[in-house]
């Protein structure tokens, strides 16, 4: 249990101030009207974005539309969750290999351009976003499955030795898919009963809880381990 797979928006940075402005200008180029502030909140935590976009729309198209132009607009609300920084040491100092995942439809350098904005690639060994995944691994939108079974792959580990950290019930959903421990976080607005229904095994406020959490776990792997070692 030492790679933890990180989700970037709403995980670890704090960019809902983007996507209420990514959501709007995509409404626009579909040739929908904008809607307010409040409205958006209500929506983003309602997980009811898509359900207020027409049927005559293509919501496939729009959404892929909203995940590249996400890649291409910094706000000067976007910041590092609260006590990212911390946690990113804490992994680092703790021997964890650090990934994260996006389901932005961009190249992986714009994503270690903006980590390097906020000062906190360095704690990062690999990122990884959604472009970079077969079409057919994503059978939810916005599920980054094939992701987690390419760092699965690549490194040689069993799936119940990875961490996957999310906001979103897709994430939750793709942890289960593929046999991740998954951790979800309340920063991203969504139920916690939601996101155990998806497969969430923790649910926590927010990524500055991750450390107690790792301890718990790595903890009870070590007492599993020593009972396993015991004669039967």
């Amino acid at each position: 249990m030492k790679i933890i797979v990180l989700d970037l928006d709403m995980t670890l940075v704090d960019t809902l101030e983007r996507f209420f402005i990514v959501y709007n200008r995509t409404r626009e180029i579909f040739g929908l009207k904008r809607i307010s502030r409040k409205d958006f909140i209500d929506y983003f935590r309602k997980d009811m974005l898509s359900q207020i976009i027409p049927e005559n729309i293509d919501k496939v198209k729009f959404w892929r539309t909203f995940r590249t132009l996400y890649g291409t607009l910094f706000t000067e609300k976007d910041k590092p969750m609260k006590g990212a920084l911390n946690v990113l040491k804490w992994l680092k100092e703790n021997n964890y290999k650090v990934i994260v995942t996006t389901g932005r439809e961009v190249d992986p350098e714009k994503i270690w351009a903006e980590l390097r904005k906020y000062s906190i690639a360095k704690y990062i060994d690999e990122v990884y976003t959604i472009k970079q995944q077969k079409p057919e691994e994503e059978d939810i939108l916005f599920s980054r499955k094939g992701l987690l079974s390419q760092i699965i792959e690549k490194h040689n580990v069993k799936p119940s030795e990875v961490v996957f950290v999310g906001d979103y019930w897709v994430d939750m959903e793709a942890g289960k898919a593929v046999g991740t421990i998954n951790i979800a976080v309340l920063t991203g607005l969504k139920d916690a009963k939601l996101l155990e229904k998806h497969g969430a095994h923790v649910v926590i406020e927010g990524i500055w809880e991750l450390p107690k959490v790792l301890t718990s776990l790595m903890q009870k792997n070590i007492a599993k381990e020593e009972r396993n070692k015991q004669p039967k």
